[in-house]
């Protein structure tokens, strides 16, 4: 039986990065509504990949540039797309969410994710270094 469990460890096990999830995925519906925040050259590949598992939808891409957008509505085409990130991480049903941006913007997005209740994959570390871990979790609340 596919699961949001199942496509979890599948894109965790498929690419090589760190994934956050809440221990309500167990018992989760059989379906995932995924959202990604920078759809770029590598966030559509990763984007593919999770929407070529079963039973998983792509249904919200954001970013500030408009071409990438454009780009990305091909491979997803019913997903709706946003300008600012926050605006996705307030859709209720969104599930999980895929970050791709830069590096230096991860921090901002992963926890701000993890305060809208999203799972949440991204690839590259959320600091540069130790002491710039601290003020990232300054940034909010970490549950």
């Amino acid at each position: 039986m596919d699961s949001r469990r199942n496509f979890m460890e599948s894109v965790a096990a498929g690419m090589a990065g760190t994934l956050f999830a809440p221990a309500r995925v167990l018992g989760a519906n059989d379906r995932i509504r995924l959202g990604i925040i920078g759809p770029g050259a590598r966030g559509q590949q990763i984007m593919r990949q999770a929407i070529s598992c079963p039973n998983t939808e792509m249904v919200g891409i954001a970013d500030i540039y408009t071409r990438r957008l454009a780009e990305a509505k091909k491979s997803a085409p019913a997903a709706r797309t946003y300008l600012d990130y926050r605006h996705l991480l307030e859709d209720k049903s969104i599930d999980a969410v895929l970050i791709a941006t830069p590096q230096h913007l991860h921090a901002e997005h992963f926890v701000a994710a993890l305060d809208a209740s999203k799972h949440v994959y991204q690839e590259k570390t959320m600091a540069f270094t130790v002491e710039h871990a601290p003020r990232r979790k300054s940034l909010t609340t970490c549950r």
